[in-house]
């Protein structure tokens, strides 16, 4: 059976054991997730966690039910359907000689990289953009030596208005 990338959004209460709780689900289920984003939002006491999921289209339903079934959740959406903005962050530290570093700003430049951290012999850029251009960013500055990349998963909302969400 064919699996497809997978975006889940679910509205989680904001309390200790939450995160834990629903990665044993997960776990426990045998679901691939390949990224977990989780942070406060709008309301207090809640928080928005987005899950990327490795699943066809049933394994996918099955995992929609299972949070909806959790205690701490309050609200679940597959986003396969919807418009939808997400980004991903990454920071990408490279070696960089004295006599390289211009190529590699260069490169910054074209993807919209910042420069966080320069080095004797190392930069580190951070880039926000979607997996596909992280992925762009990664190839291109693979010739130089990539010592580290860290990646902080998908953060992800549905875009399209809710007819029956409260207006303020």
């Amino acid at each position: 059976m064919q699996t497809a990338p997978h975006l889940v959004s679910a509205l989680v209460q904001n309390e200790h054991g939450t995160l834990n709780r629903l990665v044993s689900l997960f776990r426990r289920r045998g679901f691939m997730v390949n990224s977990l984003s989780v942070g406060d939002c709008e309301e207090a006491g809640l928080s928005r966690l987005t899950l990327g999921v490795e699943a066809n289209d049933n394994m996918l339903r099955q995992c929609v039910m299972q949070l909806e079934k959790a205690v701490d959740v309050i609200k679940v959406e597959d986003l396969g359907q919807k418009e939808i903005v997400h980004r991903e962050l990454a920071f990408v530290q490279v070696n960089a000689q004295p006599e390289k570093r211009s190529e590699i700003i260069d490169i910054s430049r074209v993807l919209n990289c910042e420069i966080v951290h320069l080095g004797q012999t190392t930069m580190t850029l951070q880039v926000v953009a979607n997996a596909k251009k992280i992925e762009g960013l990664i190839t291109l500055l693979s010739p130089y030596g990539i010592r580290k990349i860290t990646r902080s998963g998908i953060v992800a909302m549905n875009v399209e208005e809710d007819n029956d969400a409260e207006r303020n």
